[in-house]
């Protein structure tokens, strides 16, 4: 049955359709998931632009990759694209729902994620880097390093050597 049936049903006062299951919850919050449903279900591409702007913004500012500088932009980023699709979304207060639903749900996955690691962590799984645990592991281990730094300094000696090229030409 189409949610807008539910939808129409609630306006008129009538119960719910006949193909929805009774979970003993209210008319009017049948009604309120039923609208939502609908909200969900009209979004345009700009509104989905603006989720995932938002949600890509909550994220970096969450996140430990950018300076505090760079979270504190990513935070704007995000505070305005959620301004912004909860001003497009028709009523605004779904808009305002859904954005404190996605925020409930990074949330979500936060606990989760950190419940996982301490669960690992306890159990004695290693977290990080492992040390190599027998010599030959490790010789290989320090010659690719060394070899890894070599690399470098030459690549480095290189682009001097090209540059003071390019300037006597």
């Amino acid at each position: 049955m189409p949610v807008t049936d539910a939808v129409d049903s609630c306006a008129t006062g009538l119960h719910p359709p006949q193909g929805w299951r009774s979970l003993r919850v209210t008319d009017l919050e049948v009604c309120f998931v039923g609208e939502l449903s609908t909200t969900l279900n009209r979004l345009t591409l700009d509104q989905h632009l603006l989720a995932s702007i938002f949600l890509l913004g909550y994220g970096a500012a969450l996140g430990s990759m950018f300076s505090t500088r760079g979270r504190l932009r990513a935070a704007t980023l995000a505070l305005l694209a959620a301004v912004a699709f909860a001003a497009r979304t028709h009523p605004w207060e779904h808009g305002v729902l859904l954005v404190g639903c996605a925020i409930g749900g990074v949330a979500v996955f936060i606990v989760l994620a950190w419940m996982l690691s301490r669960v690992a962590t306890l159990s004695g799984m290693p977290a990080g880097a492992v040390p190599a645990r027998n010599g030959r592991a490790r010789q290989l281990s320090d010659e690719l390093r060394g070899s890894a730094l070599h690399t470098a300094q030459n690549a480095a000696q290189a682009a001097r050597r090209r540059r003071r090229r390019a300037r006597i030409v």
